[in-house]
């Protein structure tokens, strides 16, 4: 699927000889995975027709000859209304030969498509994050999705999301905002515990020395599933949480107990609705209430920032859409640097 690649594979571009070449020694276990690639490439070829026999030839010019002796005008040679006749079964026969021709073709880019797929699974790079720090990091997944990592957290995923699941592992706390994709689920894994969801957003509390394992839904649903450390089916359990709800999962013998919180979590619709309706809210109220709805910190410039009010309804948005339009408002932008949310702006007169 890399363009210097295919053109290197199929000899026209000498330029990335030694790039190729010495790729191998810096990557000698992807040389079986080259050489299925490299087979898939050269296997793209078009089975040729059958060429004319040389009394079909001779009868076509002979054809043409005749027409053309027949022509009253010298000068000018019109095209001929009708093509030179071509006989029934060579017609038919052409016909057939390109249609398997195509099938062929057909069959193959399907199988080498495939095969393509699996190779990209088998090349998938992972990104493995630990925060050492005291204070959470903000993570960025391929798909869009946000990762709130809290202090001795490990998050392990994909440079990009391959195959009809997007899989990502954690020790410890996080907290996460899934993009909604519903022919692509997100799953999350940490020992015993597996979580499913499409697009919502909950608190995983999973230190790996606990007995006991939490996840907490702020919205949408999602549905937790115990299983063995050998991950087989026996003694397995699923429960499916709604906002304000939360499941313990007890690691000694695998059992699952949900709870009605009392109180609506911040970033629940019904709190949202209250504490995300801002009418000249002054802006570092604004930002303590993301950072306690988040668990994140947000640094800026509380001097030059001290006089900017907000105005708006921030109800049903991620994080990331927040961050934007609050910044919008003030003429500031956002960056994520090293995990943390840095706000810049000018002030507000």
């Amino acid at each position: 699927m890399d363009d210097s690649f295919v053109e290197w594979v199929l000899g026209n571009s000498r330029e990335q000889d030694s790039y190729w070449e010495n790729f191998l020694s810096k990557r000698p276990e992807c040389e079986e995975n080259l050489k299925q690639a490299s087979n898939i490439i050269l296997s793209f070829r078009v089975k040729p027709v059958q060429d004319l026999s040389q009394q079909q030839i001779d009868q076509i010019i002979a054809t043409v000859k005749s027409r053309y002796n027949q022509q009253t005008t010298a000068d000018i040679i019109p095209l001929p209304k009708r093509k030179f006749a071509i006989p029934g079964w060579l017609r038919y026969a052409a016909i057939i030969t390109v249609c398997s021709s195509l099938g062929w073709f057909g069959y193959n880019v399907y199988k080498s498509k495939k095969t393509v797929s699996d190779q990209v699974a088998v090349l998938q790079t992972y990104h493995q994050v630990t925060n050492n720090g005291a204070t959470p990091m903000l993570i960025k997944l391929p798909d869009h999705s946000s990762v709130v990592l809290r202090p001795n957290a490990q998050l392990r995923y994909p440079n990009v999301f391959t195959g009809n699941k997007r899989e990502v592992s954690l020790i410890g706390e996080a907290f996460f905002e899934v993009s909604k994709n519903p022919k692509k689920p997100f799953f999350v894994y940490s020992n015993e515990l597996t979580v499913r969801v499409v697009g919502t957003s909950f608190i995983i509390k999973a230190k790996k020395g606990d007995n006991q394992y939490k996840v907490i839904v702020s919205t949408g649903k999602v549905e937790v599933t115990t299983h063995n450390k050998d991950n087989s089916a026996n003694g397995r359990h699923s429960i499916l949480l709604t906002p304000n709800q939360q499941v313990v999962l007890y690691r000694d013998d695998l059992h699952l107990e949900k709870v009605v919180l009392k109180k609506p979590l911040l970033l629940s619709k019904e709190s949202t609705k209250i504490y995300f309706n801002f009418i000249g809210t002054p802006f570092p109220k604004v930002i303590s209430t993301i950072e306690e709805a988040y668990g994140v910190s947000i640094l800026y410039d509380e001097k030059i920032m001290a006089n900017c009010q907000l105005t708006a309804s921030l109800v049903d948005q991620p994080l990331d859409e927040r961050l934007r339009l609050i910044c919008k408002a003030v003429e500031a932008e956002y960056k994520i640097i090293d995990g943390h949310i840095v706000i810049d702006g000018k002030g507000c007169n």
